[in-house]
């Protein structure tokens, strides 16, 4: 879920992100309204890509498809579709048998597709030892049935940004600076603590988890040491949200709330965002992605903001970001399509890519120290070190077929949590029983 526009990426989320997506199944795959109407399928000699983006992205993908072209002789044509309308026109084209040949899908929806069997084994058409170079969390979103269906295109987190001005008056000068030295949870609330003791304007911090955002408490649960599920992950293992660290991580939560840490009203259900009320100084702090850098470096001009490092529990841990690239079972030209989608994930075409869109490498041998971001480059080496902490339970949970389901469960229980008083122990209860009935 990189950079495109924020209302078409937030309206997308909202309609399909929480419970909203139809299933890929008999007359669920319909067709939207307001698409191009261009057909899916291609010639021998070329390839279609539904995609949606920014016009930096827009821009970069047709650079590399460009370069294929050349390298090649097979040209790639881009199809972009508005953000809110993504995945209807693939849905169509899949049910019409129409299907382009490779598709743009974020991490968070990929199980819709991998849960009915409508992607492609592109095995064949990677190089020898090509799963070895990416990040193994990521490398697995893009896994059906232990074959890869497309490539981990990049990925985003979030990490913390700061009103550096409000540290300077509440006296705190010794920001995390490295992953290891990320503040702990206790230490994080010292923070907040000095931050609210300062008489600051406005709230101390704010965390991401509104509307399809809710699944970002589940970095929480990771911080505590906690899963979703048991071994065998959501296809088979025991769902284990009710646990210690499931309690603890939901009391640590609410207890941002009950303290006056945190903006009472930005809640789960809230229509507004943390990045939204950040450019007025009346947050301190906020839980952010990477790709918001763009849009709050235009939008912030009163005073200085930098970046830290999530706090920790028992471990560090973030939120499972961006998209991948898939090829369907039906496409035209699968093969060719695999090949191109290897080229797209290929290291200096990755390293070409996040430069160009502030979003960040799911290979293992990219270096920050290769990436020159023209969008505080200063601040990008906190979310591409952030990045390493993304647990792979987390992102097998993100990228099940009943994650809609998840979140959904979770946007509401949270809200119940967090604004009506409902107990961390009645939550993570509900929220157990919840996901239980999603694998039954």
């Amino acid at each position: 879920m990189p950079t495109p526009p924020r209302p078409s990426r937030r309206s997308f989320l909202s309609a399909v992100g929480v419970g909203g997506a139809a299933a890929l199944t008999g007359t669920a795959l319909s067709a939207c309204g307001g698409s191009s109407g261009s057909s899916g399928g291609s010639g021998s000699d070329s390839l279609t890509m539904v995609l949606w983006g920014a016009d930096a992205e827009v821009a970069a993908f047709q650079k590399i498809a460009d370069a294929f072209e050349a390298e090649d002789g097979t040209k790639v044509e881009l199809q972009v579709q508005p953000y809110s309308q993504v995945l209807s026109k693939v849905d169509s084209l899949l049910q019409s048998n129409n299907a382009p040949d490779l598709f743009r899908v974020s991490y968070t929806d990929i199980g819709r597709y991998t849960g009915v069997g409508a992607l492609a084994d592109i095995s064949s058409a990677l190089p020898s030892g090509f799963a070895d170079s990416f990040n193994p969390a990521l490398w697995a979103a893009v896994q059906a049935d232990g074959k890869p269906v497309g490539v981990p295109h990049h990925t985003d987190c979030s990490a913390v940004l700061y009103h550096q001005d409000h540290f300077a008056q509440a006296g705190i000068s010794d920001v995390p600076t490295t992953l290891d030295a990320a503040w702990t949870w206790d230490e994080w609330t010292q923070v907040l603590e000095q931050l609210k003791g300062a008489n600051l304007p406005g709230y101390p911090t704010a965390v991401n988890w509104q509307a399809a955002g809710a699944f970002r408490w589940l970095s929480f649960l990771s911080q505590a040491g906690g899963s979703t599920y048991g071994p065998g992950g959501p296809t088979g293992g025991e769902v284990t949200i009710d646990s210690d660290a499931g309690l603890k991580a939901m009391t640590y939560a609410q207890g941002l709330y009950t303290k006056g840490l945190h903006d009472p009203s930005l809640l789960v259900q809230a229509a507004n965002y943390p990045d939204d009320v950040f450019p007025t100084g009346k947050l301190s702090t906020i839980y952010a992605g990477d790709f918001l850098l763009p849009a709050l470096s235009d939008s912030v001009k009163d005073f200085e903001f930098g970046a830290t490092f999530l706090p920790k529990d028992s471990a560090a841990a973030t939120d499972l970001g961006g998209n991948a690239v898939v090829v369907p079972e039906n496409a035209p030209n699968a093969e060719k399509a695999a090949e191109f989608a290897a080229f797209l994930a290929s290291k200096q075409n990755m390293i070409d890519f996040c430069q160009a869109t502030t979003v960040l490498p799911t290979r293992r041998d990219v270096e920050a120290d290769e990436l020159e971001y023209a969008v505080r480059p200063d601040l990008m080496p906190v979310f591409v070190a952030q990045a390493t902490t993304i647990p792979e339970p987390l992102v097998e949970t993100c990228t099940s077929a009943t994650f809609s389901g998840v979140n959904q469960a979770l946007q509401q229980e949270l809200e119940k949590c967090f604004s009506s008083g409902q107990s961390p122990q009645e939550t993570v209860d509900k929220l157990a029983a919840d996901i239980a009935n999603l694998k039954a």
